[in-house]
């Protein structure tokens, strides 16, 4: 947003305007009993009255992971409980056919919860460098995202700042929504390469419209609160080449 946020400053100047877990893996070293009822095991494999294996509390499991792993009737595992190799803490959860339906992980001050089948649909809920995020995904891939920061522009570091963006197929933001800090909402367009093309805001009472090729603006129109409209037209090079309406502030 800060190159069309420069667009709109520069609009408003011009128009006087403002802008699995059953592994027998060994433990590396073994691990010394700190006192008589204190059981050390690499492995404990926990069965029901069947004798059907339901739970496993491994020291590192096939994943590297210390894990509690729960299998179903079936002898399918249906749930892990474990730490990752870095020590990150994870959870899944799967369904019968064994993909996985719910998972968490902390990663040093970074947290998600994923909803869904990943490689179908999902949704994930998380904090990501201070910055809560929910992102719907279809296939993998991130089709809407909302979260609560710097709008995108962290340099600005504007806290708060809700943002929404529906990004095309290929992950490509398509259309993004935003208030600032001061409340100023704004709407941009974007075309298939991820250039802004259209850009829509409210400052302090004045409408923009900005039009552009990509790079910079070609026409732009605005209309402040007293009612007066503009409409600036600029060449390639981002120089205003004529204006209609209002004339331009000292």
């Amino acid at each position: 947003m800060d190159r069309e946020r420069r667009w709109m400053m520069a609009a408003m100047l011009v128009a006087s305007m403002v802008g699995g877990a059953a592994a027998n893996v060994l433990l590396p070293a073994p691990l010394a009993a700190q006192g008589g009822d204190v059981v050390t095991a690499p492995q404990v494999n926990l069965v029901d009255s069947g004798g059907r294996l339901r739970a496993v509390l491994s020291g590192e499991d096939e994943r590297g992971q210390t894990s509690l792993t729960f299998y179903g009737p079936d002898g399918t595992a249906r749930g892990v409980l474990g730490l990752e190799a870095d020590g990150s803490p994870a959870l899944r959860f799967t369904d019968p056919a064994g993909a996985v339906q719910l998972s968490a992980r902390v990663g040093g001050s970074d947290a998600s919860v994923t909803v869904g089948d990943e490689a179908a649909r999902s949704a994930v809920f998380g904090s990501l460098g201070g910055t809560p995020v929910v992102a719907l995904s279809h296939a993998g891939q991130a089709r809407l995202q909302l979260e609560l920061g710097t709008g995108g522009q962290p340099s600005l570091n504007l806290q708060g700042e809700p943002t929404l963006n529906l990004l095309g197929a290929p992950g490509q933001r398509a259309i993004n929504l935003s208030v600032d800090a001061d409340g100023a909402p704004f709407l941009s367009l974007y075309d298939g390469a991820g250039a802004p093309r259209v850009l829509l805001g409210a400052v302090q009472g004045t409408a923009v419209v900005n039009l552009g090729d990509g790079a910079r603006p070609r026409r732009v129109l605005g209309v402040t609160a007293e009612g007066e409209g503009s409409l600036g037209f600029y060449d390639a090079g981002g120089t205003l080449v004529r204006l209609e309406g209002a004339e331009p502030a000292p």
